[in-house]
């Protein structure tokens, strides 16, 4: 509860620094070399990539628990043209969300979630995606001992013991922190 209420209210009075209005070239790579089907953007923020996907005919849900961003986003929908179901849930909680999905898509989302969290994540991402379908996740890591957001070794074996791993970019998150792009694969 407390954060939705501190997210919502960064998308309120301020343009967070991780709404950067572009999508990533991962995305875009994926988009050329897939063939539009549904997807799913997970902690969609103001639905930049939700709009991307549109745009290349997918046929996209998003989910952000912040109101304020969701609002956005939809009004970012309209006025690019495109139809995206956009709602504001908690990603760990996707009761009316209704797959399977081809592509499942988090940009920052999973290394935000407390451990339960993350379990339940996981459990609803096996359900939504289709068989042989695509996870692509961004996520940085936690630092051994450091407080706060951040992927874990037990984090990357949750996800390992869920789906198979295809590819993993390392790199860093706004040059500070370790950061990784994975696809994996149901």
């Amino acid at each position: 509860m407390l954060r939705s209420i501190f997210f919502s209210l960064w998308y309120l009075l301020r343009k967070p620094p991780w709404d950067t209005g572009v999508s990533p070239p991962e995305l875009l790579a994926h988009i050329a070399n897939h063939p539009p089907g549904k997807a799913l953007d997970l902690g969609c923020g103001t639905g930049t990539n939700a709009i991307t996907l549109a745009k290349h005919g997918w046929q996209v849900t998003a989910v952000d628990f912040a109101l304020p961003a969701i609002q956005s986003a939809r009004a970012k929908a309209r006025r690019a043209g495109v139809q995206v179901d956009f709602r504001a849930a908690d990603v760990t909680r996707l009761e009316d969300v209704h797959g399977p999905f081809d592509l499942v898509l988090d940009i920052g989302c999973f290394h935000t979630l407390d451990q339960a969290g993350k379990q339940r994540y996981v459990t609803n991402l096996k359900r939504h995606l289709a068989p042989g379908g695509v996870f692509l996740l961004y996520a940085f890591f936690k630092e051994p001992g450091a407080e706060g957001s951040g992927l874990t070794p037990a984090d990357l074996d949750l996800l390992d013991d869920a789906l198979q791993l295809e590819q993993r970019v390392d790199g860093t998150e706004r040059g500070l922190r370790a950061s990784s792009w994975f696809t994996y694969r149901l």
